[in-house]
């Protein structure tokens, strides 16, 4: 049995699916406030209970083996205590490659200190480390762009648009944790889990606007005047879809080395273009 925490976020539902396809008996931690009648579908068990106040929890992980996490890796610490006093060994968690930005926000804090809690842990774990992560539904990323793009004929790009992105795509970051569970070579370690090559900024745009079938202009806006200019749009403007550190760490590559995650639990990710392709398809989205 695995106990499974963040499985009715977005990546989360996809890490419960390929469980269940693994023939695994998953047990989901939810809200009780979250709908969890996709976890009831495929036959997972669900139990109530939040991160936010785990003192009572250890005891719903009676009979599991292990413990998964997709939920933010800020609730490291509670899910180590839940562990600890439910004498469960393995653990595998989710993370995120802001871990590595140069851009020290209160997110890439949390991050750290949610790493830090593993390392110190003492139990059997392995951190996985996603970049961008996209897929069918409402990924919050590449399926937001692609909804701008249909919409619109102007595309901002903040920065050069030469920076290095390599975008994940859902259903193989779920792989990897299925991967990973049984694995033990995998204990102690850290792994980035990316799509299968990197590209530039631009090419992931270009890419985006021949799927949808738009011509688009592309306007290039410096950092130095995007910051600012993001700032003012939000105060004047409210909540806008893009952050002012999102438009900060566009002038980082956010490529990475997968070399040790197919070496170690052979990590096959699929490229941008396929992955993509699939996500529409899925989405019963008409692809030019």
């Amino acid at each position: 049995m695995i106990f499974l925490a963040g499985a009715t976020g977005y990546t989360g539902k996809f890490v419960v699916d390929a469980f269940v396809s693994a023939g695994a008996s998953v047990r989901c931690l939810a809200r009780e406030t979250s709908r969890t009648g996709d976890l009831a579908r495929v036959g997972a068990a669900v139990v109530r209970g939040d991160l936010e106040h785990p003192e009572d929890l250890a005891a719903s992980l009676a009979g599991c083996e292990a413990l998964v996490s997709a939920a933010h890796i800020r609730y490291a610490p509670a899910l180590i205590r839940m562990c600890r006093e439910a004498g469960v060994r393995r653990v595998v968690l989710l993370s995120s490659t802001w871990r590595f930005s140069r851009v020290r926000t209160p997110e890439v804090e949390a991050v750290v200190a949610g790493e830090t809690a593993v390392e110190t842990s003492g139990l059997e774990a392995t951190v996985l480390r996603p970049t961008m992560i996209y897929g069918p539904g409402d990924d919050r990323n590449v399926s937001r762009m692609r909804a701008y793009l249909r919409q619109h004929r102007v595309m901002p790009i903040f920065g050069s648009g030469e920076r290095l992105v390599q975008p994940v795509y859902v259903a193989d970051v779920a792989d990897a944790v299925v991967s990973v569970i049984g694995r033990s070579g995998t204990v102690g370690r850290a792994y980035e889990v990316a799509g299968a090559h990197p590209m530039t900024y631009q090419e992931m745009v270009d890419a985006l606007v021949r799927a949808v079938g738009r011509t688009v202009l592309k306007i290039y806006i410096p950092l130095f005047l995007a910051v600012p200019m993001i700032r003012l749009c939000g105060r004047v403007a409210g909540r806008l879809p893009v952050t002012v550190d999102q438009v900060r760490r566009m002038g980082e590559d956010r490529a990475f080395d997968i070399s040790e995650a197919v070496r170690d639990f052979g990590f096959a990710p699929r490229g941008f273009e396929d992955g993509l392709r699939e996500a529409m398809r899925l989405n019963g989205e008409d692809e030019v």
